[in-house]
């Protein structure tokens, strides 16, 4: 996983571009980031397909950097996530 100061880096200098999708597999519940225009992404928790056109879309973000920020919120709400060192 790279850290918010290379995500912000990459970000700022457009290597990640684009809109992000923050979405829930349909099997588990899992919460992952499909990028726009992503057609489909597997579930890193169960292993299902899931169509990222179909999925549930809980947030969008303008770049990656600020989903992965999101998505560790909602985790977090939702009881994913892991403790701080």
């Amino acid at each position: 996983m790279l850290s918010k100061r290379v995500w912000k880096s990459l970000s700022e200098k457009g290597y990640i571009m684009g809109q992000t999708h923050i979405i829930e597999c349909s099997r588990c519940g899992g919460l992952l980031l499909a990028a726009e225009g992503k057609k489909s992404r597997t579930c890193p928790y169960c292993g299902a397909r899931i169509d990222a056109k179909t999925a549930r879309k809980l947030a969008s973000a303008e770049d990656a950097f600020t989903a992965s920020e999101v998505l560790r919120e909602l985790k977090k709400q939702k009881g994913f996530s892991r403790p701080q060192p």
